[in-house]
Parts: structure tokens; C-alpha cells; sequence
């Protein structure tokens, strides 16, 4: 289990940090640029979100997702709305992250929280304006918790990643997007788990998500989550080289900002790799726009069926050391509580 668990948590912290360097570019250029797909740990050029960075240094993607499961582990592995606030609020306290990263719907969340509104107001006369009504994919790109700290538990996935979701992204598609990559999550930690069964797990959570979300959140316009992971798979599956199939996925798919583009892209990825797990994440690093968030849902959700070997833990130890963190150590405290 710590070796499923740190899986996962490597391969996300791997993917984002490695796609920090391919994100806005697209997906032709990527290629141009770093003469072929890119494979290694490097700076982030001056097109990126994270230029200044340090090879190896993460986002808020996966600093979110180390963040939340500290606070977890404090909160004796209970995942409450409580401990999911406190710790969006601390997050965007690292001027670091926040200042640099932070998404449109993650940023009026805490602005909300911080000025203890519930709502922002619009022009005299005009429909109130929710902080959280927007479908972009930071749902999903730090959901992985809700999945680590139940392992083959559908349901309790499920309601946290409800929870989870909802204290910024409180609408029906982030809500499905989320929950899809959680139950991927939950299932790969199973040790019966396939590449096959982590994308069922997704389609039974999309689907059971954007049921909930329906009911008990904001039902935004949008295409559904289900349905756009269904299309990804029928480019995955059908015929044609696999880099033909990968630049489908970007051309029809997307790969931006919102959840029903990134999540869906990320299936797809999945769906072209069910015989090297490890392979995902570098092709969601390469697909090109938002990078290190698809890297970091896809290394999440495959994570747990990569090898950690030489190279993955080498890149591990550069992570490590770039961020002040202890992955290890996170991952044998979860497997602790899990056990």
C-alpha cells in the first residue's frame, strides 16, 4: 500500500512539475522546442506559468494535493469542509503558489472565505454572481486525497470528493470531473488494479457525479464530463499511429482550463497507455495548453501502477529537494491511517 500510495503521489508530483515547462505551448511547438516529446526535469521557459522556477519545483497542483493530505493526517484521516478551508486558506497564504498559480475559481473562493462573504455582489438590478459557479479543472487537479485515503472504496471516494470539491468549484461538472479522477484514484490503489479498471472507475464516477452534482450543487451549462470521456476513449481506441490519436485529443477534446476538456483528455491519455503506465504522464506533459495539470490528474490516477525504479525515484529525490518536501514520508503517514 506504501508503494501504491507513493506511486501516485510521485507520478503527480512528476507530471506537474515536469509539465510547468510544456504548459500554454502548443502541442506542435512542444515538440519543436524540446526537440521531440519532453521527458526530463527542466526550467520552465518564459511562455510558462512557472518560468523562474527551479527544474523540478511543482505548482499549485500538486502543492495543493501534498497540503490537503497533511492537513488530512492532522485531522486523523477525517476529510470534513472544515480541515478542505483551512487548508485552501493556508495554501494561499504561500505567496509563493498562490500569487503565481492560483486559478480564476480557486482565487475567488478564497477571496470569498477570506472577507467572510458568501456571495459577490453584481451590478444594481443584476443576479448575484457565485464565486465558485465556474467548471475549471482545479477540481480535479488536487482531488487525488479523496481517493489515497480510501482504497477501493467507492463510496467514501465519492463523498469526499464531493466535499472536496465544493469548497471551491460548488457546480455539477467540477463536481463529475472531480469525482471521476477520485474513484481512478481509489481503484488504483486496488491490488487486483488495471489501467482498464482505473478507467472504469472514472466513467462510474463521472457519471454518479454529475448525478450529485445535479441534485445538490449549482447545475452549470457545459458539455458533460461522462459523455466527452466517452468521445476521448473513442479517439483512444480507434484507429490510427498513437501521436495522430494524441493530437486528436487536443484538437477535439482540449486540454484547457475547463473540466470538461481536462479530464476527459486525461481518460483518453490513459486509454493509449494500458500497457506502460508510467508513459502517461509523460505523453500529458507533452499534450500540450495545460500541461501540468493534466499530467498531474494523469500521473494521480496511474501512479499507483508505476514502478517506482531508479529513474522514477531519482526524479523523486530532485522533486524533493526543489520543494522542501517529504513525498516518502506522506506516503507511508496515509498508509498508516489507511491500514
Amino acid at each position: 500500500m506504501i508503494e501504491r500510495i507513493l506511486g501516485s503521489l510521485t507520478m503527480a508530483a512528476i507530471g506537474d512539475a515536469m509539465g510547468a515547462a510544456t504548459e500554454n505551448l502548443p502541442f506542435d511547438e512542444i515538440r519543436l522546442k524540446f526537440a521531440g516529446p519532453l521527458e526530463k526535469l527542466v526550467e520552465p521557459g518564459k511562455t510558462a506559468f512557472a518560468y523562474g522556477n527551479k527544474a523540478g519545483e511543482v505548482t499549485d497542483d500538486f502543492s495543493q494535493i501534498y497540503l490537503i493530505c497533511q492537513n488530512i493526517l492532522k485531522n486523523q484521516g477525517m476529510i470534513d469542509r472544515d480541515i478542505i478551508k483551512k487548508s485552501i486558506i493556508e495554501w494561499s497564504d504561500i505567496p509563493h503558489y498562490f500569487n503565481r498559480f492560483a486559478g480564476p475559481t480557486t482565487r475567488s473562493a478564497i477571496e470569498m472565505y477570506k472577507n467572510d462573504l458568501s456571495e459577490i455582489k453584481a451590478l444594481p438590478g443584476a443576479v448575484t454572481v457565485d464565486y465558485a459557479s465556474k467548471a475549471t479543472n482545479g477540481s480535479a487537479m488536487k482531488i487525488s486525497p479523496a481517493g489515497l485515503f480510501h482504497p477501493g472504496d467507492y463510496e467514501k471516494a465519492l463523498e469526499d470528493a464531493i466535499i472536496i470539491t465544493k469548497v471551491t468549484h460548488d457546480n455539477s461538472l467540477s463536481i463529475s470531473g472531480a469525482c471521476a479522477v477520485a474513484l481512478s484514484v481509489s481503484e488504483s490503489l486496488k491490488e487486483s488494479a488495471t489501467m482498464d479498471s482505473v478507467i472504469e472507475a472514472g466513467l462510474l464516477g463521472a457519471k454518479l457525479g454529475e448525478e450529485q452534482g445535479k441534485k445538490y450543487s449549482k447545475h452549470v451549462p457545459g458539455p458533460s464530463v461522462y459523455r466527452r470521456i466517452q468521445l476521448a476513449l473513442d479517439i483512444a481506441n480507434g484507429s490510427g499511429e498513437k501521436v495522430d490519436k494524441l493530437l486528436k485529443l487536443y484538437e477535439v477534446v482540449g486540454s484547457g482550463l475547463h473540466v470538461s476538456e481536462a479530464v476527459p483528455c486525461a481518460y483518453g491519455i490513459v486509454a493509449l497507455n494500458k500497457e506502460t503506465p508510467y508513459q502517461a504522464t509523460i505523453d500529458a506533459v507533452n499534450i500540450g495548453y495545460d500541461t501540468d495539470t493534466i499530467a498531474t490528474i494523469v500521473g494521480s490516477m496511474t501512479g499507483a501502477l508505476v514502478s517506482v525504479d531508479e529513474t522514477v525515484k531519482s526524479k523523486l529525490s530532485v522533486i524533493e529537494k526543489a520543494n522542501e518536501m517529504d513525498i516518502r514520508g506522506l506516503a507511508s503517514n496515509i498508509a498508516e491511517i489507511v491500514k
